[in-house]
Formats: C-alpha cells, sequence, structure tokens
C-alpha cells in the first residue's frame, strides 16, 4: 500500500512538474551565475536535466497536512545566498521556488526526512501547507526521469 502512495504522489509531482520553470529552480544551484548555468546545461544536458527534475520533485502545495508530518513555520526556511529567513507572509509560487536557493537539503537532514516529508505552513499562499517531499522520493522522481530518458533514446535507436 505505502508502494502505491509514493507511485500516486510520483504521478501527481509529474503532472505538476511540467510548469515549472527549470532555469529558475537552477539558477541558485549555480549561485546566481547564468554564465555557469548555460555552461553547465550546455556540456551536460543529462547532469542538467536530472538535476532540474529532482528539484521539481521537491515540493507540492497542500490543503491538509499529510498524515502523520509535524508542521513547521515556513519561517525557520533560510535563503543560502542572503542568510535571512523566509517571511510567514510569503506567497509559494512552485515554478520559480527554488530547493537550491534555501536551506531544504538541510532541514532534510536535521528533522530526519530523508525518508520523511516536511510540512510547512505557507497561509499567504493559494494552499496553506507546504509540503518537501523526502530526499529519497525526490531521488526516485529523478531516477525514474533518467530511466525513462534511456529508454526512450534506446527505442529511438
Amino acid at each position: 500500500m505505502k508502494k502505491l502512495v509514493i507511485i500516486a504522489a510520483m504521478f501527481m509531482a509529474a503532472a505538476g512538474v511540467k510548469a515549472q520553470d527549470c532555469e529558475a529552480i537552477m539558477l541558485p544551484y549555480f549561485n546566481g551565475d547564468m554564465q555557469r548555468l548555460t555552461t553547465y546545461r550546455n556540456m551536460a544536458p543529462e547532469k542538467y536535466k536530472y538535476r532540474c527534475v529532482f528539484a521539481q520533485s521537491a515540493f507540492y502545495e497542500s490543503d491538509t497536512i499529510p498524515a502523520g508530518v509535524e508542521v513547521m513555520d515556513i519561517s525557520v526556511v533560510k535563503n543560502l545566498t542572503t542568510g535571512t529567513n523566509l517571511s510567514r507572509n510569503i506567497s509559494i509560487d512552485l515554478s520559480t521556488f527554488s530547493f537550491y536557493a534555501y536551506n531544504f537539503s538541510e532541514i532534510q537532514v536535521r528533522n530526519n526526512s530523508v525518508s520523511e516529508q516536511t510540512c510547512f505552513s505557507t497561509p499567504a499562499s493559494d494552499h496553506p501547507y507546504l509540503v518537501l517531499r523526502s530526499a529519497k522520493e525526490m531521488e526516485q522522481a529523478a531516477n525514474r526521469y533518467w530511466e525513462e530518458e534511456i529508454l526512450k533514446a534506446n527505442n529511438n535507436r
């Protein structure tokens, strides 16, 4: 049953992934350096896309708290460039909101959520909760993308 829930969540994530701006969510990975991003994307397009899909699968918004998940205030999230914490009044736009711009990986490790989701209260957003998927779920989504791309490449030979 747990596998079915994870598969369903990944399917929903993949459906939502299409609207996210890969460049916007990847730019923080390169510390805002567009030249480095462009060079990386051109030299290693598969790795670039893998990292993008990893970041795209990081979040989903929810109107309810996932079962068994503790809710944290979004203000505990810190911008890695400025060092400032997010405002409680932030309105999340998943098309440009970047996993790489904030200390989400630190939060995953600190809260032992490498395999668990973390939920943040975002009352100013369209949905009151931002859910950070586990690192394991994010990796599974990126790996699934990678496997699909390899299958496509093999089928086009």
